[in-house]
């Protein structure tokens, strides 16, 4: 890991660098660790980050990465996403968190939007939505690069969008792939 002297909001920026790709991160945030008592880590989560000092899981805002397979239901033959490959996978996570049968049927999750957007210079998406249940924000940014489908999920209590949401939004916005 190495540690930039860019300034952004007055505060520095570090840099997570792995072999698939590169994000800043402001040092007033830190790396989860992978043994934390909270679930951070899913079976595919390669980083979180989370302001420094949150520990409370019923309050705490974080932003992970996990690369995922690209599915089968998408043309496997081109390396290139489209359009319609990204508006798939996010039309099937929405069905996913509209379903009653689903963990987030009974949490009352309400679609706040499902906008175009990029990723290091490629088409994505990115789906925001309350899980009224919860208590939370939640901004799914999806991105397809080689044969994986890149998720930054950020999460944070709706009573701290407003300050917690730029720093979630500079660190996607940082995010490049490493080629």
């Amino acid at each position: 890991m190495e540690t930039s002297n860019v300034e952004s909001q007055e505060t520095e920026l570090q840099t997570f660098n792995n072999a698939e790709f590169k994000v800043n991160y402001p040092s007033s945030w830190e790396i989860a660790p992978t043994n934390s008592t909270f679930p951070y880590y899913g079976s595919d989560t390669l980083v979180v980050f989370k302001p420094i000092g949150e520990t409370n899981p019923l309050n705490i805002t974080y932003l992970n990465i996990s690369p995922l397979q690209v599915g089968t239901s998408l043309d496997n033959t081109s390396l290139a996403a489209s359009r319609d490959s990204l508006d798939k996978i996010v039309s099937e996570q929405i069905t996913f968190l509209q379903d009653p049968e689903s963990f987030y049927g009974n949490l009352d999750v309400e679609i706040l939007t499902n906008n175009a957007t990029t990723v290091d210079g490629l088409p994505a998406k990115e789906l925001t939505y309350l899980i009224h249940g919860l208590g939370t924000f939640d901004s799914e940014t999806t991105v397809i690069y080689g044969d994986k489908q890149y998720l930054l999920h950020f999460t944070t209590p709706i009573s701290n969008v407003s300050e917690t949401l730029p720093t979630g939004q500079q660190i996607i916005k940082s995010f490049k792939f490493n080629s």
